[in-house]
């Protein structure tokens, strides 16, 4: 899950010292909180109306989910973004909408693309 925040460090206070959620990691901007099996991230609206939510789908295998959504006629607007790099590995984000304009991405580990390692 999300929240897009108009002042996402003090919304994400709040979260970590008012509600006691566990931060997980922090990442261009985002927080992002365990909270009972849940992920909750809590960033900038980038686009998205402050208050807006998000929902993430994790999938077992990044590359698979993306070439099936499009398959099944998602029209993603946008490349993935890559949060975050861990050794062989990189934290994706890859938004698109729902017919009825409602923000779901794709958000998952994958193997650092070789495009995206700099020589």
């Amino acid at each position: 899950l999300a929240i897009a925040a108009s002042d996402p460090a003090k919304l994400s206070a709040y979260y970590r010292d008012t509600l006691g959620l566990s931060m997980l990691f922090e990442a261009s901007g985002m927080s992002f909180f365990g909270a009972g099996g849940v992920r909750l991230m809590i960033g900038p609206a980038q686009g998205a109306k402050a208050g807006d939510k998000i929902l993430y789908f994790e999938p077992e295998d990044f590359a698979v989910a993306e070439a099936t959504l499009e398959a099944n006629g998602v029209k993603f607007p946008a490349p993935a973004n890559v949060l975050q790099r861990e050794g062989e590995r990189e934290l994706a984000l890859r938004p698109f909408q729902d017919p009825e304009g409602n923000t779901l991405a794709l958000m998952g580990w994958r193997p650092v693309s070789p495009a995206t390692v700099r020589g």
